[in-house]
């Protein structure tokens, strides 16, 4: 064991003098808006500076900003400005600001090849700052501990697990043919509860997913058309939402559920020439939903629109539909217990 610890400290040594033989320099990158909005400044390129010095853990680069105040724009300045810095290398590019998102890209100029050895690439939300310079950090860092052979250290994701989410929502339903004649919906609510065991489950390309399974309880209301008799219509549906989720750009997402579900209809009836009739009917049902919502900084909090379709398995099959817009709240308890263990943990020790 002690034998590996000193091979790789020779080997980070040998990589220190190797990198030491180059100099690698960030030139001040250019904020521009193509449609002439306003935007609050950030100062992208110390930003970008400071987060590449703190996710090379190893601290094998030797990197410096360009000593000019020149923003090279185009292959050639990049080349003047490496003649004038002394700089075998050099990293420029822009940031691009819309009204929604941000487009990120920087390059890597060799002077000696006088070309562009590669190309980085990141795009974020306006919301999502922090996030886009340090994944472009991350991408310039590991690009050259490959290139170096250096052990990758980078912090990856960590997942999380055991997420809960409680959503509950408000929307308005209506029912389709044979039931659109004679009935129609005013309100429901609806309330849901659901696990995530591991999220994510996997990325694909800026999606990251994640599945959940869940226990939920709606409630619809409906009454009769004017030429019936008066009547209203209780729906109670329980069910078992099976919720697979779709995330990107750390505030957006899309939903996709189906539940299927148990459903108790109560049908209240005012007799035109008698007491008030109540009759009750159950059977099995199936809702399919898609939703977008949209979370908030913190990440725990989301607001988003969904359209369920419902179909009930009666003789004649009810089939209605409901937008609803919905609030979503999630948290995970697994975290809130280490960090209470932790901290009375804490508290013994020192107590000791």
């Amino acid at each position: 064991m002690r034998t590996k610890k000193v091979l790789i400290s020779i080997v980070y040594v040998l990589i220190a003098i190797t990198i030491s033989g180059f100099d690698l320099s960030l030139a001040n990158l250019y904020q521009y808006s193509p449609n002439g909005d306003e935007f609050a400044e950030e100062n992208i390129t110390k930003d970008l500076f400071k987060s590449l010095r703190e996710t090379d853990k190893e601290g094998v680069l030797s990197l410096s900003r360009s000593k000019s105040k020149v923003i090279p724009k185009s292959i050639l300045d990049t080349a003047l400005l490496s003649e004038a810095d002394n700089s075998d290398f050099i990293l420029y590019g822009f940031l691009k600001v819309t009204g929604d998102y941000y487009d990120f890209e920087v390059k890597l100029y060799d002077r000696e090849a006088g070309e562009i050895k590669t190309v980085f690439y990141a795009k974020n939300t306006t919301l999502g700052y922090q996030e886009l310079v340090q994944t472009m950090s991350d991408r310039i860092i590991i690009y050259f501990y490959k290139i170096l052979g250096v052990p990758k250290r980078i912090k990856v994701e960590s997942k999380e697990r055991g997420v809960i989410d409680i959503e509950s929502g408000l929307g308005y339903w209506f029912p389709f043919d044979p039931w659109a004649d004679s009935l129609m919906g005013l309100v429901s609510v609806h309330i849901n509860s659901s696990l995530t065991p591991v999220n994510p489950l996997f990325k694909w390309d800026i999606f990251t997913f994640a599945l959940g399974y869940g226990i939920g309880v709606d409630y619809s209301l409906g009454m009769n058309k004017e030429r019936f008799e008066s009547y209203s219509l209780h729906s109670i549906r329980m069910g078992f939402p099976v919720t697979v989720s779709a995330l990107w750009y750390y505030r957006n997402k899309i939903i996709f559920q189906l539940a299927p579900e148990l459903q108790l209809d109560i049908l209240v009836q005012e007799r035109l020439y008698g007491s008030v009739v109540s009759e009750k009917s159950t059977a099995f049902s199936l809702s399919a939903s898609i939703g977008y919502e949209y979370l908030f900084t913190d990440k725990q909090l989301s607001l988003g629109f969904a359209t369920r379709l419902h179909t009930a398995f009666y003789k004649n099959i009810l089939i209605s539909i409901e937008p609803s817009f919905y609030c979503r709240y999630r948290f995970n308890p697994m975290v809130k217990a280490w960090s209470g263990a932790s901290s009375l943990l804490s508290y013994a020790t020192k107590g000791d």
